[in-house]
């Protein structure tokens, strides 16, 4: 047990917590007294006592003669070193442990939150002396969920897809600007056979690992191969039959069908390249602290913080930041006290109700989708088109956004011009009644599977469901386990919140991914859906698979597969001096892109 927690162990037992300020702070205790307190021995007490007097928390009055108490008198308040505690323990980066301590008695609540007014203050840009340079820009902020994985092949959530990003690179990479255009990468060129059936991609020399190595076409061959046999995102490479390096930096891939998408494809984060000797080496080794190619190396990987240290030859530029430090605190943290610094995941409000006049305002609508999608495939009252349609007629997604969320209603999976007029959207309780009694609805409980961070959209729908005697009962399950089957096979439906930060790709995702929304779908549904993807990929003009695209939604809501929720709003405040910060396409920064002004570094030369 550490010293700090003896000395709250005697002030919780020898010292009222509503003391008032200049009381005394001195209790007559006796050393077989305090050997049932900590549990030891009476030598290994005094050895407790005089590691408290060395660290100044405690003068120790020993009586003299038989029968007179010792006296032991506190040096600090229990507020006052409760607080100085917790702030150590952040120094150290142990910042759940801090919370925990702070969390064990309601009645600290005060205490708590000048804490968090305190780390509030740590995040943000700083500089920090450097031994080697003098001074480098450090960027804090923190997150309330700890990624699942950094491993591309097995990436699900939009947060692990951000952080992949800034520690590997893809052959080529998708601009989201008025363009929307696939720009180079690791691959300097690319070209195609006339059918799209055969891809060249040659690769930029002089391109190195983390670790030094140059990277060639045996990394990305290594990578395809992986990425096709070994994982849940091989649905990202269902058209390849082989890939063979031609030279140390040419690369064939070779389909078994036309796939135009390709190039978009590899776009993704679950295509980032991988060192092959390392992770053929040791795997399990090798994804304790990742090596990749990106911007920024991975140097720290726990269950508190994540450091990440700037890539100094970097073939893209070297990044404006030293190095970013991810802190990840307890998701139970009250919304109310989250700090501003965070950039939102999943629109969770954390910036601040009053933030400072001259702070920038970031806003937009995200490329996210927030549905209901029905399990088809497990018997229940959901089987009922006229029950799901029911569903869809008494949800109120201008309600929604008012109570619950920010954002737009949602028609489909990505916002569209329509979607900001909310007028057209159709609410009609009798109707619902009406398609349910058609439905024939015996008063069956439905269970709704969902993550905590869905909470309150899970209520709310669970209220408006009740409100026509729909029984719904929630089952929240930990954001590590989204991905599992078996969970999704015994859902009769799911609340979900989908990111796609590659329109035509996370699409593709949605509908063909083996974990995903896939096993929800009918048979006959599956067999037309992938019918249409193997078009969709075999057409070259955007516009053309824009409407196959459309198709599919078309059909989806016909069938009312999936119930459309809202488009949340992204919304955060950052402070002035922080410039090239921007929301990317997974609701994230871009951390290459920050710079920061700021005085002149007064660090010592």
């Amino acid at each position: 047990m550490l010293t700090e927690e003896r000395y709250l162990t005697l002030l919780n037992e020898y010292i009222a917590r509503d003391i008032p300020m200049g009381s005394a702070m001195a209790k007559e205790v006796s050393l077989s007294e305090l050997t049932r307190l900590f549990h030891c021995t009476e030598r290994n007490v005094k050895l407790i006592v005089r590691k408290l007097e060395e660290q100044e928390l405690i003068t120790w009055h020993p009586g003299r003669g038989r029968g007179n108490r010792s006296r032991i008198e506190f040096r600090l308040p229990r507020d006052e070193f409760l607080l100085q505690h917790a702030k150590r323990l952040a120094d150290k980066g142990e910042y759940r442990t801090a919370f925990e301590v702070l969390n064990q008695y309601e009645e600290d609540q005060g205490i708590l939150d000048q804490f968090m007014k305190w780390l509030n203050g740590q995040f943000g840009y700083s500089e920090e002396e450097n031994s080697n340079s003098g001074c480098s820009d450090l960027f804090r902020l923190p997150v309330y969920r700890p990624p699942v994985t950094l491993d591309p092949a097995k990436l699900f959530h939009s947060f692990d897809a951000h952080l992949t990003r800034q520690i590997f690179d893809r052959l080529v990479q998708y601009e989201s600007d008025e363009n929307s255009k696939i720009v180079p990468m690791l691959a300097h060129h690319w070209e195609s056979n006339e059918d799209g059936t055969q891809w060249i991609f040659h690769l930029r020399k002089g391109v190195r690992f983390h670790h030094k190595r140059e990277l060639t076409a045996h990394d990305v061959v290594f990578t395809l191969n992986r990425l096709r046999d070994h994982s849940v995102n091989e649905w990202l490479l269902y058209t390849l039959d082989h890939v063979e390096a031609l030279n140390p930096i040419t690369v064939k891939i070779v389909l078994k069908q036309p796939n135009w998408l390709l190039p978009r494809m590899l776009c993704s984060a679950c295509a980032a390249i991988l060192p092959a000797d390392l992770v053929s080496e040791d795997e399990e080794k090798f994804w304790r602290l990742p090596i990749g190619t990106g911007a920024f190396r991975l140097t720290h990987w726990s269950s508190n913080l994540i450091n990440l240290s700037v890539n100094t030859e970097y073939f893209l530029g070297r990044a404006y930041l030293d190095a970013v430090s991810i802190v990840i605190l307890p998701e139970e943290v009250p919304g109310s006290s989250r700090l501003r610094w965070e950039k939102l995941i999943d629109n969770e409000a954390r910036f601040p109700s009053k933030p400072e006049k001259d702070w920038n305002q970031i806003e937009g609508l995200g490329k996210n989708c927030s549905l209901i999608s029905w399990n088809r495939n497990k018997p229940g009252p959901q089987q009922s088109l006229s029950f799901r349609q029911a569903v869809n007629l008494i949800i109120d997604r201008r309600q929604l956004i008012q109570d619950v969320e920010r954002g737009a209603p949602a028609r489909g999976f990505l916002p569209r011009e329509e979607c900001l007029a909310s007028s057209g959207f159709r609410y009609d309780r009798d109707a619902a009644l009406q398609l349910l009694e058609e439905s024939g609805y015996d008063g069956t409980p439905l269970d709704l599977v969902t993550t905590i961070q869905q909470r309150e959209d899970a209520c709310w729908f669970v209220e408006q469901c009740a409100s026509i005697g729909i029984q719904v009962r929630i089952n929240y399950i930990s954001f590590d386990m989204c991905n599992d089957e078996d969970i999704s096979a015994e859902a009769d439906c799911i609340l979900a919140c989908l990111a796609f930060a590659d329109d035509e790709v996370c699409q593709l995702e949605t509908y063909l991914q083996s974990q995903g929304f896939n096993n929800h779908m009918e048979h006959n549904l599956r067999k037309w859906i992938f019918g249409i993807t193997e078009e969709i990929l075999a057409t070259a003009s955007i516009e053309a698979r824009s409407a196959l695209f459309q198709q599919i939604e078309f059909r989806l809501q016909d069938e009312a597969q999936f119930l459309f929720l809202v488009h949340r709003k992204i919304n955060t405040y950052v402070h002035p001096s922080i410039r090239g910060l921007g929301i990317n396409r997974l609701g994230w920064m871009d951390f290459k892109d920050i710079w920061l002004t700021s005085p002149i570094c007064s660090c010592d030369e």
